[in-house]
């Protein structure tokens, strides 16, 4: 409760920090980071939000992401939407926004409902950041509307535009479930360099064992179908959430 109230009694001050982002702008690799990729993530607004539905099977709609603070995204859902009751029931979203020249951020995490008490002042400001939204949802309509953040979760940021790619995996706030789905080179690797040679992004190094850089690795699964001693294996592992 304190730290949304902190945003309110800053007059929002953090949210219109995070604004005028460009999503056309190639950024260098350094500033890819979580408050960036959140900020990235806001600059395309329309995403693609799945969720699971009271059936057990996933739906995804295209929702907007209303602000963020450089913490945590925010977006809302009016009550009477499949959407809003999906979230308050799973507590728990994925998201995925991709511009024209294929550069994709995602992320997926807990969702939390902001305090009944400060919601109406909540939603007041993301309207004053998306005056659109007012054509929808006219005067006191809008309170039809609950305000919902996500403040731990990991994603990535994945640039196909570069060659080789470019990926960078973020965190956010307490993470989530851990790393998995990468590809990485075990100690039984014998260094015969097939998966070297046959790596169509050159992302592969010699060593013992040889080595996988993550941060341009396509995840497509070559190295592990070509090595002839099993030595590249797929992170299964997953932290407590």
């Amino acid at each position: 409760m304190e730290r949304f109230e902190a945003i309110r009694d800053s007059d929002f001050a953090c949210l219109r920090s995070c604004e005028g982002l460009s999503k056309t702008e190639i950024p260098s690799l350094d500033d890819v980071d979580v408050r960036w990729c959140l900020r990235f993530l806001r600059a395309i607004r329309d995403t693609a939000f799945a969720t699971i539905g009271e059936d057990g099977l996933p739906s995804v709609r295209v929702i907007d992401v209303m602000a963020t603070d450089g913490e945590r995204l925010y977006f809302l859902s009016p009550r009477g939407k499949a959407f809003h009751e999906d979230v308050m029931r799973e507590r728990f979203v994925a998201i995925v926004g991709q511009t024209p020249d294929y550069r994709t951020c995602r992320l997926r995490g807990q969702v939390e409902r902001i305090p009944e008490g400060l919601q109406h002042e909540f939603v007041d400001a993301f309207f004053e950041l998306n005056p659109g939204m007012e054509v929808v949802y006219p005067d006191d309509a809008r309170y039809i509307c609950d305000v919902f953040c996500i403040e731990n979760g990991e994603g990535e940021y994945f640039d196909l535009g570069q060659k080789p790619i470019f990926r960078e995996d973020f965190e956010l706030g307490g993470g989530l479930a851990g790393k998995t789905g990468t590809f990485f080179i075990g100690d039984d690797c014998i260094e015969c360099g097939i998966c070297q040679r046959d790596c169509p992004e050159g992302c592969i190094a010699p060593g013992s064992p040889f080595v996988i850089d993550q941060k341009h690795c396509i995840r497509c699964g070559i190295c592990q179908e070509v090595c002839p001693a099993d030595a590249v294996r797929k992170r299964r592992e997953k932290k407590a959430v």
